[in-house]
């Protein structure tokens, strides 16, 4: 056969493989992570764009300077910014069940649970009363009446994420409005 049939089957197949790629881990994430829960609240319901989602925020995104490790400090201090903006999170169970932040590493935790996130540098710590970490989990897509739904029912119930988690990757599967 001749190699210019090969070709077009080579050229097309590359951003398929590309996609698959990118999809597996979160697909890895979804059906062998460990589930847990996180205290929420919803934000917003409706994009133009993307259709209709539950914009969230969490408690475990803010952490407190005290909870940050002392080499992440230390960069702070010397303005060595670094590729410390990727963060590891140590997670602790909170007597309702729920989890917290323990705290914020650069080094990926030998064990427990932990889930990766993006440091947002604040301009000085030593004024800094908390500081934001994101985990994309920002938002969660559900048709436009339920979305609205979680919204009315949010503002006046508590509400909670379940995700699954693997080696520090997460994925969220369902709010839970009490």
């Amino acid at each position: 056969m001749n190699n210019s049939a090969f070709q077009p089957f080579i050229v097309f197949s590359i951003p398929v493989l590309i996609l698959l790629i990118l999809a597996f881990p979160p697909f890895l994430t979804t059906m062998t992570g460990e589930e847990i829960k996180i205290k929420t609240a919803p934000v917003d319901p409706t994009d133009l764009f993307r259709g209709s989602y539950v914009a969230l925020e969490y408690d475990i995104e803010t952490v407190q300077p005290y909870q940050l490790a002392d080499s992440i400090k230390s960069e702070f201090k010397a303005r060595n910014m670094g590729d410390y903006k990727k963060v590891y999170v140590r997670l602790k169970q909170d007597g309702s069940g729920l989890y917290e932040v323990d705290s914020v590493t650069k080094k990926k935790p030998s064990k427990g649970m932990y889930l990766k996130g993006e440091l947002q540098i604040p301009y000085e710590l030593k004024k800094a009363t908390s500081i934001q970490i994101k985990y994309g989990l920002d938002n969660y897509f559900a048709s436009e009446e339920k979305a609205k739904q979680m919204e009315s029912r949010a503002l006046t119930s508590p509400s909670m994420a379940v995700i699954k988690v693997r080696n520090g990757n997460v994925v969220l599967t369902d709010i839970i409005i009490e």
